[in-house]
Formats: structure tokens, C-alpha cells, sequence
């Protein structure tokens, strides 16, 4: 049955910027500076690529992101609203926009980063291959757990929306790892991923001890980031990724991230050429830096509430059904409760 989503969640906020955006701004700020990125200006990636030859002959220099561990100048941060663009090549053209007019211009990372989530057979329960990925034997790297569904559409039809709430955990009792949670999308080579992310600790993007939130595009050469915005734990998370419009064979995409509590937001948009948009994940668990238990939430659960999946573009045709599937990888860390329940309700214990 072909239906609208109810998007009234969201509302029109959009386009109003949170009473903190000027502490995220000067989050922002720091961490543009201190990768070498820049968020105005046409190309500056002369300087940053010198010295990011440093970080190719000393990867212990590059950053954690979601799914990837990569060089600090191939991770931009862009403001609320701003639009990435990928190309029918799966390659982004380099230019940031925001309202039509570009701020900024990335040439293409000379150095693929490590994926550390998983492979493109890796969905099927049989765990993560993160062997790429050096690390102390013991600590934990990776994708921990996830509900997925790889929809069998048409070569002309795609995931056109991928919604749902959770509720921000306990902190870990023991501090020093990075744990993301998160729903999205992929298309169906895995090469790209659009998510927004409920983060504790620290990535590329900033934090510490405490939970964030913001939206990514993580792709196999480059990684953009709207801004962190704090939340904290029993707070609402609401996140999608959703097709706004197409043109041609372009696919207009917006991702957010909201805590309906203090109603504050991180988003980004991105256009999209070729890529065929079939992998929905529901729930995902992803940690780095884990030597200990303790170190993930202590209430011990995530549960993601009324995740939508729909296809169909214009239409939003919601799929009712069940292909959830809960996976458990061999993330190299410790053995902990790990459990999923997947469902349009589904539950990670860890």
C-alpha cells in the first residue's frame, strides 16, 4: 500500500538554529582548526595534504569516525544545512553549498581510510571482518551489533526514507571508549553510509564525556559532519534520513538528528547520482577503544522505537513487513550481554 509518511515530528524547524549553536559553532571552530579543514573559501587542501603525509607514513595521526578510521584532512565539518554532492562515479565533487552558494571545496583524500565497520558480506550475521584495522589484542574496534534489511527493490527503486527514536543511555560507569549509535542507510555496494548519530566520547567531530549528537556522510574516500549538539541521558532521540526530491538521476537526501526533549538538532543534505539506496538499518552499536564492559552504557540496553522503512519515491511506500535482521560482530573487543531483537522495535544489549 503506497502512503505519506508522517513526518510531523520534525515539524518546520529545519531551518531555525538551536539555542546552542554558538557553543557548537566554537566546538565546530576548534575542531575545523585542528584538522586542517576549512569552511569557507574555495580549495585549501594544498596545506592540509602536506601535512597530512605525516599521517601516511603514521597512521597513529589519523581519526575515528563512524566506520572508518581515516586522515584528519579527509573529514570536513559543515554547518547545518549544507549540501554535499556525489557523483554517478560514487566519488564526491569536492564542493560544499549552503543555500546555493558554495563555501568550500575539498580535493579527493589521497589516501583511502580503514573501513572499520564491516564488508559487503559481512550483513548476514557472520560478523565484521576489522582485520585491517591495527589494535591492541582484546580492545574492541568496530561494529558491535545491528538490526538490518537489505530490501530486494528495483534497480530504479530505492529507500526513499529510514526513521525512527531511541533514548539516550546511562553513561559508562568507566569512561575512555567512543560508542556510537545510530540508524540510516546504505546503497547496496556498502560504499557509502547517510546517519545520524548519537555519540559518547570522542571522534573527528569532537566530545568527550558526555552524549552528542550530529549527522554524517561517511564514504570510502572522504567523511562530512554537521555540528555536535550535547544531549543527555532519557532524552529522545529522533533520527532519519529521508528523499526530499529528484532531478534526473539525482537524489536529493536530508539527514537529521533531533532530541525531541531540548528540541535542539544537527543536519545536512546530500544529492546523490547512481548509487542504488536498498541496505536500512534500524539499530546499529558501533565502539572503539573498548578493553572493558563497563565502558558501554551502564543501563545496558538500546531500544529504537517505530523505525520506518519506506520506498516508492513520491509515494513513500512503508514496508509493514519483517526483514530485520539482527547481527552480532566480531568486533575484537570483550564478550558482553551482546543481544539483538530485531523488529520494527529493535533492542541491542550490551
Amino acid at each position: 500500500m503506497k502512503t505519506t509518511v508522517n513526518n510531523t515530528q520534525r515539524g518546520n524547524d529545519s531551518t531555525r538554529p538551536s539555542d546552542n549553536s554558538k557553543l557548537s559553532w566554537i566546538g565546530l571552530m576548534l575542531t575545523t582548526t585542528l584538522c586542517g579543514l576549512a569552511l569557507s573559501g574555495l580549495s585549501t587542501t594544498a596545506q592540509a595534504q602536506t601535512n597530512g603525509r605525516e599521517a601516511i607514513m603514521d597512521k597513529s595521526r589519523w581519526v575515528q569516525i563512524p566506520g572508518e578510521l581515516i586522515r584528519p584532512d579527509c573529514v570536513h565539518a559543515v554547518p547545518n544545512g549544507a549540501t554535499i554532492e556525489i557523483g554517478s562515479d560514487g566519488q564526491p565533487t569536492g564542493d560544499v553549498t549552503l543555500k546555493g552558494v558554495l563555501i568550500a571545496h575539498y580535493d579527493a583524500c589521497p589516501e583511502q581510510p580503514i573501513n572499520t565497520r564491516h564488508t559487503a558480506n559481512q550483513n548476514t550475521g557472520q560478523g565484521a571482518d576489522n582485520d585491517s584495522l591495527a589494535h591492541t589484542p582484546g580492545t574492541g574496534n568496530g561494529w558491535v551489533e545491528a538490526s538490518v534489511w537489505n530490501l530486494p527493490l528495483s534497480a530504479s527503486d530505492n529507500i526513499d526514507y529510514m526513521a525512527g527514536t531511541w533514548t539516550v543511555p546511562s553513561y559508562p560507569s568507566e569512561s575512555g571508549a567512543t560508542i556510537f549509535l545510530f540508524n540510516g542507510i546504505e546503497p547496496k555496494t556498502e560504499t557509502w553510509i547517510m546517519q545520524p548519530v548519537l555519540q559518547y566520547g570522542v571522534s573527528a567531530a569532537g566530545g568527550g564525556n558526555y552524549w552528542t549528537i550530529a549527522s554524517w556522510l561517511v564514504g570510502p574516500s572522504s567523511a562530512y559532519v554537521s555540528p555536535l549538539e550535547i544531549t543527555y541521558p532519557g532524552d529522545s532521540i529522533f533520527g532519519y534520513t529521508e528523499m526530499t526530491a529528484t532531478s534526473g538521476k539525482t537524489k536529493y537526501w536530508q539527514i537529521q538528528a533531533k532530541d525531541q526533549t531540548t528540541g535542539y538538532y544537527s543536519w545536512l543534505d546530500v544529492h546523490t547520482s547512481g548509487q542504488h539506496w536498498t541496505w536500512g538499518l534500524a539499530a546499529v552499536l558501533e565502539a572503539y577503544n573498548v578493553t572493558s564492559c563497563s565502558q558501554f552504557p551502564a543501563n545496558g540496553r538500546a531500544t529504537f522505537y517505530n523505525s520506518t522503512i519506506a520506498h516508492g519515491f513520491p509515494y513513500y511506500d512503508v514496508d509493514s513487513g519483517n526483514g530485520w535482521v539482527g547481527n552480532i560482530y566480531n568486533y575484537g573487543g570483550p564478550s558482553c550481554r551482546f543481544t539483538v531483537i530485531a523488529s520494527e522495535e529493535s533492542t541491542l544489549d550490551f
